[in-house]
């Protein structure tokens, strides 16, 4: 009979300390947790001793924007809006300048 604690716990392998003090994480848990180059992750200690290891995904700013909306002015703008202002704005400005390359 198993109980709640050994149902929640899964072993993904091990790992060496190197002498730079860096370990490999094992394939099957950065897959576990989508783990990929740039995350990073945060090591405590638990009461009990337990080292606890939580990752942390790295966002980039846009879904940190979206996360927490911007709001312009009394009605609020749409991020993917402004998004789409700017690039579009950008690529006007750009074709301009092109054409005034060419004359």
């Amino acid at each position: 009979m198993t109980n709640e604690a050994d149902a929640l716990e899964k072993d993904f392998g091990e790992s060496t300390l190197t002498t730079k003090g860096q370990i490999t994480l094992p394939s099957a848990l950065r897959q576990a947790f989508s783990l990929d180059v740039g995350d990073r992750l945060h090591w405590f200690r638990r009461g009990d001793g337990a080292l606890v290891v939580e990752p942390r995904k790295r966002r980039s700013i846009v879904d940190f924007a979206r996360a927490n909306p911007i709001h312009l002015g009394e009605k609020g703008r749409d991020l993917d809006a402004l998004i789409d202002e700017a690039v579009t704005e950008a690529m006007a400005d750009r074709m301009r300048r092109a054409r005034m390359r060419e004359t």
